[in-house]
C-alpha cells in the first residue's frame, strides 16, 4: 500500500468502535524476539504493524477524533501498532513477551487506546492487566442477577408452601371444630 493508502486505511481503522490499539516500542529488541511477538499476534488473532510516526499522526488527524488529536505529541521514536477486539489478549501478550524475555514494561509499552479510554505507562498498563472488559462485566451482571432472581424464587416458594400449609391447618382446625 501507497502512503495515502495507509493513512485512509488507519483512519478508518481508529474509527472503528469495538477495537482495543496499543503502541509499543521495539527498538532495541532483536528479530527473533520480534519474530515470537509476530507469531504469538496472529496465533490470539491480534493484528501487528510498524507504522511510521508522521503516517499514524496523519490517520489520527484524519479521524477528527479529539482523544486521538491529543496522543499526537506522545508518538516519538519506533512505534508498532497492536490492535483487537480482545483487550485482555493484548494486554496478556505483552506481559508475557516482557517476562519471556525479562524486558522491562516501560521500554516496550507507550499507550494504549481501550474502552474510549486513554492508557500510559506503566500504571496503564497495571490497569489494563487488571481491567474487566465490557463483556466480562455483564457475564458478571446478568450472573448476579440470575442468582438473585433463582433466590428471589426460591424464597416465594417456600413462601407459598408456608401459605399452603397454613391454609390447610385452619381448614382442618375449621373442619374439625365443625365436625365437634
Amino acid at each position: 500500500m501507497n502512503k495515502k493508502q495507509n493513512i485512509l486505511f488507519f483512519s478508518k481503522l481508529f474509527v472503528k468502535n469495538k477495537l482495543h490499539f496499543y503502541l509499543i516500542n521495539l527498538k532495541g529488541i532483536k528479530a527473533y524476539q520480534q519474530s515470537y511477538l509476530r507469531r504469538r499476534s496472529r496465533k490470539n488473532h491480534i493484528n501487528i504493524k510498524n507504522v511510521k510516526n508522521t503516517l499514524l499522526k496523519t490517520s489520527f488527524k484524519r479521524t477528527k477524533n479529539t482523544k486521538l488529536i491529543e496522543i499526537i505529541p506522545l508518538i516519538k521514536e519506533n512505534t508498532t501498532l497492536l490492535w483487537s477486539k480482545n483487550n485482555k489478549e493484548t494486554a496478556y501478550l505483552i506481559l508475557k513477551f516482557t517476562k519471556k524475555y525479562e524486558l522491562n514494561i516501560k521500554q516496550i509499552f507507550k499507550l494504549a487506546i481501550s474502552e474510549y479510554t486513554l492508557f500510559m505507562g506503566d500504571k496503564g498498563f497495571k490497569y489494563l492487566i487488571n481491567m474487566k472488559s465490557k463483556q466480562e462485566l455483564l457475564t458478571n451482571l446478568i450472573a448476579n442477577l440470575g442468582f438473585s432472581i433463582r433466590n428471589t424464587m426460591l424464597a416465594l416458594k417456600r413462601i407459598f408452601i408456608l401459605l399452603c400449609n397454613l391454609k390447610n391447618q385452619i381448614i382442618s382446625k375449621y373442619e374439625n371444630k365443625k365436625n365437634s
